[in-house]
Order: structure tokens, then C-alpha cells, then sequence
């Protein structure tokens, strides 16, 4: 299985080809298709699945730039202390023609890792 992974994503929201409802899940499966080269999964019954944050401006009518957030290979809950612990990556994405560039940003990691620690892993969900 597939170990966890926080992923944070900046870009204008204008860019992300959809109507702003649709952008968190544009952007998710996008990201997982290019980058994780697999399909985004947020099936909450699979003991695997993925998890995708809205957080604010991402349905923005304005040209603003935002930060989108998502947790990949989610299995079960985790603390803050061990969501603190779990690879995080940070991306600037540009759309361009008919495709995204993401950008790796090592440099905003460890910022982002603590900030996002606030956000439950996993997103909030019961499993029935």
C-alpha cells in the first residue's frame, strides 16, 4: 500500500478549467493523473481512498490565487502530531494551453506542513 501524502497546491483560481464548484476536484484529479499518474479516489467506502479540503477562495469569482489542499492514501484517521510526520509537498501550478505545470516548491514545506496540520487528516467523514 501506499504510504500517506499531504499535498498543497497554489494557482489562480481562474486558471483551473471549470465552474468554481468543480475546481477542488478539477484540480485533484488532474493532479493525481499528471503527477501521481493514477486516478484520484475519493470513494470513502475503499480502505485506501483520497481526500480533498475547501478551503477559502477556491470558488472565487476573482482573479486571485489559492491554496488547494489534498490527502492521498488515506486508510484511517491521524493526529495532528502524526499528520506533522507524514510527506508533505507543496506545488505552484500554472495552467498552460490544455495542460498544468506543477511546480515542486521544497521551499514553502515545512511552512505548509504546520499550517495544514489544522486540517483533519483525511478530511471530515465517517465510515458506515
Amino acid at each position: 500500500m501506499a504510504n500517506p501524502q499531504r499535498v498543497t497546491i497554489r494557482v489562480r483560481v481562474t486558471e483551473i478549467p471549470t465552474n468554481p464548484e468543480n475546481r477542488v476536484s478539477r484540480l485533484g484529479r488532474d493532479f493525481c493523473q499528471q503527477i501521481l499518474q493514477r486516478p484520484f479516489n475519493n470513494n470513502l467506502q475503499d480502505e485506501c481512498h483520497d481526500a480533498m479540503h475547501f478551503l477559502p477562495n477556491f470558488d472565487s469569482e476573482n482573479d486571485v490565487k489559492a491554496w488547494f489542499l489534498y490527502d492521498f492514501n488515506v486508510m484511517h484517521p491521524l493526529s495532528k502530531e502524526e499528520v506533522l510526520t507524514i510527506q508533505h509537498e507543496v506545488y505552484h501550478a500554472t495552467w498552460k494551453g490544455d495542460t498544468w505545470i506543477f511546480t515542486p516548491r521544497k521551499q514553502w514545506n515545512d511552512e505548509a506542513r504546520r499550517y495544514c496540520s489544522m486540517y483533519t487528516w483525511g478530511g471530515s467523514y465517517k465510515k458506515e
